[in-house]
């Protein structure tokens, strides 16, 4: 019995040990050639590889995901799917690659690629609220699709764990019409449940984003009022002193008014 947890204990040092060797030859390699992108192999050849040890070679992938996306090594994030497609491969009931892809992906013009993952993880029945709930985000944000939005936000809602701020938001889905409101109660539901710093600022940034639109509609009713007209630029507003100045969005958006004088971003 000892002897077998001696072989395994080997064996996964063997397993890290690769990882770091092939790590150092691609540090080297980049360091002559100037920044390349990573190679990611493929599913079946890191199991012929990993001496039977899926698991810990899928979480050394989830880890090589977020070094390589949170940790900024890429310059381009191209190949973060690559590693957490991987990463599920190994072990198709480990839950962070899914719910991170339903979140990022579609962030990185990946909005398929995030779905693909994060379905096949709700197919798999991965006891995750995290997963449906990214899902559903991304069809009602990225794909205008409600009714697989509010699918997969009861899902979310109806899994073990799922917190109270999630579930109020699966109730609520649908019954306001305001699609701005919506969106933010659904970033808000993503903030205040997750405890991953990645996530919850990407949650954090489309909060403010979104209060910041709120701000400039009420600021634009107001030169309304003032003005017996809509602010034609943001500038309008700072200049026929409705506001001091106009809040930084954390995505650099540039911010218009609609001919209703409602914001906008270009």
């Amino acid at each position: 019995m000892r002897n077998g947890k001696y072989l395994t204990a080997l064996l996964i040092f063997l397993l890290f040990a690769g990882v770091v060797y092939i790590q150092q030859l691609y540090d080297i390699q980049k360091s002559k050639a100037g920044y390349i992108e990573p190679i990611v192999f493929k599913p079946e050849v890191v199991r012929a590889a990993n001496l039977g040890l899926h698991n810990a070679a899928a979480d050394l992938m989830w880890l090589a995901a977020i070094q390589y996306f949170g940790g900024g090594e890429s310059r381009t994030d191209e190949k973060l799917d690559d590693y957490l497609f991987l990463s599920a491969d190994l072990d198709p009931k480990f839950a962070y690659p899914y719910a991170f892809g339903a979140l990022i992906l579609p962030g990185l013009d990946k909005v398929d690629k995030g779905i693909e993952l994060a379905t096949r993880g709700v197919e798999l029945q991965v006891p995750d609220y995290r997963i449906p709930y990214y899902l559903g985000t991304s069809y009602y944000i990225d794909k205008n699709d409600n009714a697989n939005a509010a699918k997969y936000f009861d899902i979310a809602a109806h899994t073990p764990g799922a917190p109270a701020g999630i579930q109020k938001v699966a109730a609520n889905f649908g019954i306001k019409g305001d699609r701005r409101a919506n969106t933010k109660q659904i970033w808000i539901g993503i903030y205040e449940s997750s405890k991953d710093e990645i996530v919850k600022e990407r949650a954090k940034n489309y909060i403010v984003h979104l209060q910041i639109l709120d701000l400039l509609d009420e600021a634009s009713k107001q030169y309304y009022i003032k003005y017996k007209k809509y602010p034609a630029s943001t500038d309008d507003l700072v200049t026929g002193k409705i506001l001091k100045g106009i809040p930084e969005d954390p995505f650099g958006s540039q911010f218009f008014f609609n001919d209703d004088g409602s914001a906008s971003i270009k």
